[in-house]
C-alpha cells in the first residue's frame, strides 16, 4: 500500500456562513457576464496553456488553491485528471449551510468507501484520494485539499478506451489536445509572444469565411480586425439562411453563455426552428467584450445582414447588457430569458434538492413546462415550496422575483414556438459540443468547425418537408378535423395535433352561450394536481373562425390545445379554421394554404403565384448550380427575363392595379 500523500490548506473562513447563502448581485444565477468575469479563461484553458511551465507530468492538476466557476467545471477538471492519472472519479460527501445552500463537495476515487453486499460497485477498497471543495463569497469553488495517493492499481493513463464510467463524458477533442501537449511537450506561449500565432489564426479565420463565401454568396461577415490590446473586434457571419428567416425568424434565440476559443472570446449563436421542431442555425458572433454597445452593434449588423424585419420574441440569457441592447435596438421585439439559464447553478444551491431524481426537481420542471395560467402557476410554486420547507430559501426566493422574465406561464400570450420547450431551451454550449466544436479550440479550427456544422444544418433546396399526404400517414381517428390537419401540417406538428385529441378525449364539453363561449371540463379531477384547473373556457368568434382558449396554448406557440380542439369535435367542425393555420407550421409555408384550401389558383391569388414561381426557381437552381454551361444558360435567361419585366413595368397595365378576385373564373 502506497503512503497518502495530502495537500492541506487553512479552513475557509466562510465555509459554513449564512452570507454564502445568497449569490452576489452580479454573479447569482450564474451569469457569466459581469464586468470583473468577461475575460476570465477557465481552469482547463489555463491549464493547458501552462502546462511546459508544470512540474508534473500531467497537464491538468487540481493544485490547492484552484478555482471554479462552478461544481460542473471542478468535477469536469478533476475527471480529466483522473483519466490523465488512470482512476475513476464520482461524488462524494457534501455539507449544506444553515439555509439549505450547498458550501463543501468533496469527489473521491471510485474505489473510496467499503465493500458491502448492498453495493453495485466490485472495487471500493476504502481509496482515500480526493479532492474537498469549498465555496468562495463570490459563488465559485475553490479546492481546500487534494489527497493524491491511491491504494489500489490504476488503469492505464489517457486511455483511448475509456476504463472507468467517469471518462465517458470526457470530450473526445480534449483528450487529443492533452494526449498531443504531452507526447510533444509543446512549449507554453508567453503573453508578450501571442501577437504572431493570433494575428496568423485571424488571417487563417478570414481565409476560411472566404472560402465559404466564394460556395454561398448568400454567406455574410463583418471584417476582422484587432483592437490595441490585440484582441479581436466582434467578428459577425450569418449563414445565408436569409430565405429561412423569412420563414422562421419571427422567435429568435441568442446565447452568448459559451467561450469558444483559446483566447477567451465570448461567443454568441443566433438560432431559430423551423416547421418540423428542428433547430435551424441562422448566424454567430465573436466579441471582444460584453458591453451594451457591442450587443447593440450585435443586435443591428445581424438583422441588417439577414435584411428582413425584427422578430416577435427574442430569448436571451441573464444579461443587463443584452437587456438594453434589446430595448434599444429591437423596440418592438418581446425580450424574455432562458429557463435553462436561470435554474443553471440550482444544482449547486439547492444541493439534494435538485437532484436527478428529487421529487422537488421533478415537481419544479412539471409547473416550468406544463402550459399553465399565472395563478396555476402561483397555487403550484406555493404549494412545492411548502411541501419541501423552501419558502425562505434565498436562491428560490430570487429567481421567483424576476418570474416574469423567464417563467412562461407570465408570458404565455407572447409568441414563441417550441423555444420555451424542454427539448429546445438548450445552450449555445450543448448544441456546439454535440456538434463536435471543442470549447479550447483556436479561432481557425472553430471556424472550420463551424463550417462543417454549417454545412450539416443547411437543408436541401426547397425546404423538403416531411411527407404528409394521406397516402403515408395512417389516421388515428375518424375525424374530419384530424384529416384535415395532416393534410396542412408537416408530420411532426400533425403529429402534436392528434396527442392534442388524444388529451381532449376525458374532458366533457358544456355550453355557457350557444355558439360563443363553452367550458371544457375534466371530470376526472381527483387524479389532477391540487393546484391544476379542472375547466378550461373558450370562446369562439361569431364566424366560427377563432377558437381562444383561456390556457393561451394557441397565442404562445401557435398550435392548438386540447381544449380548444374538444369544442371543435363538440361542434362538429371538419377543418382547422384558417386563423389557426399558421403558415411557419404548413409542409409549404409559402403556399397558400388558408385562402385556397390547398388547391393553387395561380390566375387569382398572389401567395399562390409566388409559390409556383419559388418552386420552379428553386428547380432551376438546383440544376444549374452542379454545372457551368447550365449556370450560364440560366443566369442569361433571368438576364433576359429581367429586361422584359422592366419593359412590361413601363406599359400602363389596367389590370395590375386591380385587386385579384377570389373567386374562379365561369367557363364558356
Amino acid at each position: 500500500m502506497k503512503e497518502e500523500e495530502k495537500e492541506k490548506a487553512p479552513p475557509h473562513p466562510h465555509a459554513h456562513g449564512a452570507a454564502d447563502a445568497a449569490p452576489p448581485p452580479r454573479a447569482r444565477l450564474g451569469d457569466e457576464h459581469g464586468s470583473a468575469s468577461v475575460y476570465r479563461v477557465g481552469a482547463l484553458e489555463k491549464a493547458i496553456a501552462g502546462f511546459a511551465q508544470r512540474e508534473t507530468e500531467a497537464v491538468v492538476n487540481p493544485t490547492v488553491g484552484s478555482f471554479f466557476v462552478s461544481l460542473d467545471e471542478a468535477y469536469e477538471f478533476y475527471n480529466i485528471y483522473s483519466w490523465e492519472s488512470g482512476f475513476g472519479v464520482r461524488y462524494g460527501a457534501s455539507s449544506m449551510d444553515s439555509h439549505g445552500t450547498k458550501c463543501v463537495q468533496q469527489f473521491v476515487c471510485v474505489c473510496e468507501g467499503k465493500p458491502s453486499k448492498d453495493s453495485d460497485s466490485f472495487c471500493r477498497c476504502e481509496c482515500k484520494a480526493s479532492i474537498l471543495l469549498l465555496r468562495s463569497r463570490d459563488g465559485g469553488w475553490r479546492v481546500c485539499e487534494h489527497q493524491v495517493g491511491h491504494n489500489h492499481p490504476l488503469s492505464k493513463m489517457c486511455a483511448q478506451r475509456s476504463s472507468w464510467r467517469s471518462h465517458s463524458s470526457i470530450d473526445k477533442n480534449t483528450r487529443g489536445l492533452i494526449r498531443q501537449l504531452r507526447e510533444n511537450n509543446v512549449p507554453h506561449i508567453d503573453d508578450n509572444d501571442a501577437k504572431n500565432p493570433l494575428s496568423d489564426d485571424i488571417q487563417k479565420t478570414e481565409e476560411t469565411f472566404a472560402r465559404i463565401k466564394a460556395k454561398d454568396p448568400t454567406f455574410g461577415y463583418t471584417g476582422l480586425q484587432l483592437d490595441s490590446n490585440w484582441r479581436v473586434r466582434p467578428l459577425l457571419w450569418t449563414s445565408g439562411q436569409s430565405l429561412q428567416y423569412q420563414y422562421f425568424g419571427d422567435v429568435i434565440m441568442f446565447d452568448t453563455t459559451y467561450r469558444s476559443d483559446k483566447y477567451g472570446t465570448p461567443f454568441g449563436l443566433f438560432v431559430g426552428v423551423n416547421n418540423n421542431f428542428e433547430t435551424i442555425l441562422l448566424g454567430g458572433v465573436l466579441m471582444i467584450n460584453e458591453k451594451t454597445e457591442s450587443y447593440k452593434w450585435v443586435l443591428s449588423q445581424f438583422f441588417q445582414l439577414m435584411g428582413r424585419e425584427h422578430p416577435k420574441t427574442i430569448l436571451t440569457d441573464r444579461c443587463e447588457a443584452i437587456a438594453e441592447a434589446v430595448l434599444e435596438v429591437l423596440p418592438s421585439t418581446t425580450h424574455r430569458w432562458f429557463k435553462w439559464n436561470v435554474l443553471r447553478r440550482a444544482k449547486d444551491y439547492l444541493g439534494f434538492h435538485y437532484t436527478k431524481t428529487s421529487s422537488f426537481r421533478v415537481g419544479l420542471h412539471k409547473i416550468l413546462n406544463d402550459m399553465l395560467t399565472a395563478d396555476e402557476f402561483e397555487r403550484a410554486w406555493a404549494m412545492l415550496l411548502e411541501k419541501h420547507g423552501l419558502e425562505n430559501h434565498p436562491f428560490l426566493k430570487e429567481i421567483y422575483e424576476v418570474r416574469h422574465k423567464w417563467v412562461k406561464a407570465y408570458f404565455s400570450d407572447t409568441f414563441c414556438a417550441t423555444l420555451t420547450s424542454t427539448q429546445k431551451s438548450e445552450s449555445a454550449k450543448h448544441f456546439l459540443k454535440q456538434h463536435g466544436v471543442p470549447r479550447d479550440c483556436s479561432m481557425e479550427l472553430f471556424a472550420e468547425q463551424y463550417e462543417k456544422l454549417r454545412s450539416d444544418q443547411q437543408p436541401d433546396y426547397g425546404f423538403p418537408e416531411q411527407s404528409t399526404t394521406m397516402d403515408e400517414i395512417a389516421l388515428r381517428t375518424n375525424l374530419p378535423i384530424e384529416k384535415h390537419a395532416s393534410e396542412v401540417y408537416t408530420r411532426p406538428v400533425y403529429e402534436q395535433f392528434v396527442q392534442a385529441i388524444r388529451e381532449s378525449e376525458p374532458y366533457v364539453v358544456e355550453a355557457v352561450i350557444p355558439n360563443l363561449r363553452y367550458t371544457a371540463r375534466c371530470p376526472s379531477s381527483e387524479s389532477r394536481e391540487k393546484w391544476s384547473r379542472v375547466q378550461y373556457e373558450v370562446n369562439v368568434r361569431e364566424d366560427g373562425e377563432a377558437f381562444m382558449c383561456v390556457c393561451k396554448q394557441f397565442e404562445h406557440t401557435g398550435m392548438l390545445c386540447c381544449h380548444a380542439v374538444k369544442v371543435m369535435i363538440h361542434l362538429g367542425v371538419r377543418e382547422i379554421p384558417r386563423l389557426h393555420v399558421m403558415p411557419r407550421w404548413t409542409a409549404k409555408p409559402l403556399q397558400c394554404q388558408m385562402h385556397c384550401r390547398g388547391e393553387p389558383r395561380t390566375d387569382t391569388c398572389q401567395q399562390c403565384r409566388h409559390s409556383a414561381m419559388h418552386d420552379q426557381f428553386i428547380d432551376l437552381a438546383r440544376l444549374a448550380c452542379e454545372d457551368d454551361r447550365c449556370y450560364e444558360i440560366v443566369m442569361r435567361g433571368i438576364g433576359k427575363l429581367n429586361r422584359e419585366l422592366a419593359a412590361a413595368e413601363a406599359v400602363p397595365c389596367r389590370r395590375r392595379n386591380k385587386p385579384a378576385s377570389r373567386k374562379p373564373r365561369r367557363k364558356r
